[in-house]
C-alpha cells in the first residue's frame, strides 16, 4: 500500500503545481506573444522569458517527480527552488518592471510563500514521508545480524 501523503507533502505539492503551471504559462505566452515582444521592445526578451518558463516547467517536473518517489533530495530542492523562484521574481521586479503601488502586497506575499514552504518542508509528517521511503529502499548491510 503507499504511503498516505501528510499535509506538508500536500502542500508542497499543490506549489510545485503552482510553480511548473506558472512557468507553462509563461513559456507559452512568450512563444504566443513574440513577435509583439519584440515589435515594442520589451525590457525582458521573449528569449529570456521562454527560457525561464520552460526551466520552471522542466524544475516542476523533476520536483514533481521526487516527491511522487518520495526522495529525501526533494526538501532541500523545493526550498531552493522557491527561494530560486523568489529571488527571479524580485530581480525582475526591481529591476525590469515600472513602478508598482502593491510592494506591501509583494513583500508579505514573497513572505508568507517562504514561510509556507519552511513550514511544510519542517514538518515531522513531511520529514518521515521522505526519509521513510529512503530507508525502505536502502539495502540491508547486514543481512545475518547475529
Amino acid at each position: 500500500m503507499p504511503l498516505k501523503r501528510p499535509f506538508g507533502v500536500t502542500l508542497l505539492l499543490w506549489m510545485v503545481l503552482s510553480l511548473s503551471a506558472w512557468g507553462a504559462i509563461r513559456f507559452y505566452a512568450a512563444l504566443r506573444w513574440w513577435g509583439v515582444l519584440t515589435e515594442f521592445d520589451a525590457r525582458l526578451s521573449p528569449i529570456y522569458l521562454s527560457i525561464t518558463g520552460a526551466g520552471w516547467v522542466v524544475a516542476g517536473g523533476v520536483l514533481l517527480f521526487g516527491m511522487l518517489l518520495g526522495k529525501a533530495w526533494t526538501r532541500p530542492a523545493m526550498l531552493t527552488s522557491i527561494l530560486l523562484w523568489l529571488i527571479e521574481y524580485w530581480i525582475e521586479r526591481l529591476f525590469y518592471q515600472t513602478a508598482r503601488s502593491n510592494l506591501a502586497f509583494a513583500v508579505i506575499g514573497s513572505f508568507i510563500v517562504m514561510i509556507v514552504a519552511v513550514f511544510a518542508t519542517t514538518l515531522r509528517g513531511t520529514k518521515l514521508f521522505f526519509t521513510r521511503s529512503e530507508e525502505h529502499e536502502q539495502p540491508d548491510k547486514n543481512p545475518n545480524p547475529e
